[in-house]
């Protein structure tokens, strides 16, 4: 009875040692995998954030034919974006090179998470509001009307019009401005979603970062109480012996 005991008890403590082993086996098989996965992603996203820059660089530069009365507002409510999403950005890369502690180091992206989430939701929000208040006829009639000095009655050309029609089609000096400032603004929304996208990209960077943290912390914590277990097991084994 006492050898058919030792050999459960043995046999026991190695089926564990075994468990482990294919544990670690099946662990480090599984890091290699997210590390190409990993790989892949830090690619796309530096290709993507690069061709957005660039887009951006190219929209950013791009010079109205007349005089914008919404440059300004324009220009405070996109470099906001970008200034917020900088700091956002620096922090993640600083947090992952100074905090060793990963459950700290997972809290705090998480709060970044939240923080470029909100300031997402909320920069889409005003460009809602300022899409209805500013981006319509009646608003840029209305500063061609109080705005612009020295106006002429002249009739323009419509080339468009005119080639689809058949016919010569003229506007205004009047529709003309309109239908710059329209333009105009169609230009700063492509502006603003450029930037929205990138704000995007950097949530999906930092989520990335966040589950393969807490996944290395629960596969520690696993690791932890199976070698727990195991001392038990072996003591108590010695013990009864």
């Amino acid at each position: 009875m006492k050898e058919d005991r030792d050999l459960y008890e043995r046999s026991h403590f190695l089926d564990m040692k075994s468990g482990e082993k294919e544990y670690r086996k099946k662990k480090k098989k599984e890091q290699k995998k997210q590390e190409y996965i990993k790989g892949q992603i830090i690619n796309m996203s530096i290709i993507i954030g690069v061709v957005l820059l660039i887009l951006i660089f190219l929209v950013f530069f791009y010079k109205p034919n007349i005089i914008d009365f919404l440059e300004e507002i324009k220009r405070t409510f996109t470099y906001g974006m970008i200034i917020i999403l900088s700091i956002i950005t620096i922090l993640i890369i600083a947090f992952n090179i100074i905090i060793k502690e990963k459950k700290m180091l997972s809290n705090l992206l998480k709060i970044l998470l939240f923080f470029n989430i909100i300031c997402l939701i909320l920069f889409f929000y005003m460009e809602a509001i300022m899409d209805n208040t500013y981006n319509n006829e009646a608003y840029f009639g209305e500063l061609y009307d109080t705005k612009i000095e020295n106006k002429t009655n002249t009739e323009y050309v419509d080339v468009w019009k005119t080639l689809l029609a058949q016919e010569v089609k003229t506007k205004t000096e009047r529709e003309i401005f309109i239908e710059e400032n329209i333009s105009q603004f169609t230009y700063f929304k492509i502006r603003v979603y450029l930037v929205f996208i990138l704000y995007v990209v950097t949530m999906m960077a930092n989520t990335y970062m966040i589950s393969k943290i807490d996944k290395g912390i629960k596969g520690r914590e696993i690791l932890e109480k199976n070698d727990k277990i195991l001392l038990k097991d072996k003591t108590n084994i010695e013990k009864e012996r």
